[in-house]
């Protein structure tokens, strides 16, 4: 029964099960690998939750995908994260067209083929393995049509290098001061935040980097863009600290 439950299990669930075996003689290795994979079994649920959701769209067209959305839920659009709820308030009867999807993206995107005008996300990719972002922007050109359009927003760390490199530390002046350790100011703490987010982010992009993807995948328009008032969120925190890619089917 054990092997069965296994293999119908997500990877990232059997891969925090392997580790909190390992981990058996540590006890703190053990809580930790505890706790991650009790936070896998419950995002496979939201997951597994959302398989009606999905199959409801599977004759949909023109869609318009917001990936790894967190609280910014846009009317008349999928919107995907993690965990998403509702924000408070929330009437789906309001806002037609419009879908809250609480799914797990590290698994990849189960839209039809052609099924979307529009993909955007803003400052996620970084959270994902690269071998976990690869194959979600496969899914992505894939479900997207012929003309449809793939946004990226991501944090620049070239920007951050730049700073660093000249001293700058102005630069990092819209940074939460609490982010750093207790009486640390450091230049280089805001550097090594934005690097690595405390383990959050894992991996590394520039716009070069999606530009390369984006032309291998098969992207026929690939520009790095400038920030757009009808797309991209507003505040001035994450339009300092990003940059914006387009590429167009």
């Amino acid at each position: 029964m054990y092997d069965v439950i296994k293999t119908r299990l997500p990877q990232p669930v059997k891969s925090a099960l392997k580790r909190a075996t390992r981990g058996a003689i540590n006890s703190e290795a053990v809580r930790r690998a505890a706790r991650d994979l009790w936070a896998e079994v419950q995002i496979a649920r939201a997951s597994w939750s959302s398989r009606q959701a999905f199959q409801d769209l599977s004759r949909a067209r023109d869609l318009k995908i917001h990936l790894g959305c967190g609280t910014d839920i846009r009317p008349g659009w999928v919107n995907i994260d993690i965990a998403l709820t509702p924000p408070a308030g929330w009437d789906t009867a309001a806002h037609p067209g419009t879908a809250l999807l609480s799914y797990d993206l590290r698994q990849g995107l189960p839209l039809a083929d052609q099924s979307c005008a529009f993909i955007y996300s803003s400052h996620f990719f970084e959270h994902l393995e690269y071998s976990q972002g690869l194959r979600l922007m496969q899914d992505c050109y894939r479900a997207l049509r012929p003309g449809g359009t793939f946004r990226v927003c991501m944090p620049s760390y070239r920007a951050c290098f730049e700073a660093y490199l000249r001293n700058d530390r102005d630069f990092f002046g819209l940074v939460d001061y609490g982010l750093a350790e207790p009486g640390i100011r450091l230049i280089s703490d805001y550097v090594t935040y934005a690097i690595y987010q405390y383990g959050e982010h894992k991996c590394v992009y520039d716009e070069e980097r999606f530009q390369s993807i984006f032309s291998r995948l098969g992207f026929r328009s690939i520009a790095v863009s400038d920030y757009q008032a009808d797309l991209d969120i507003g505040a001035e925190l994450r339009r300092k600290y990003s940059y914006y890619i387009q590429a167009v089917k």
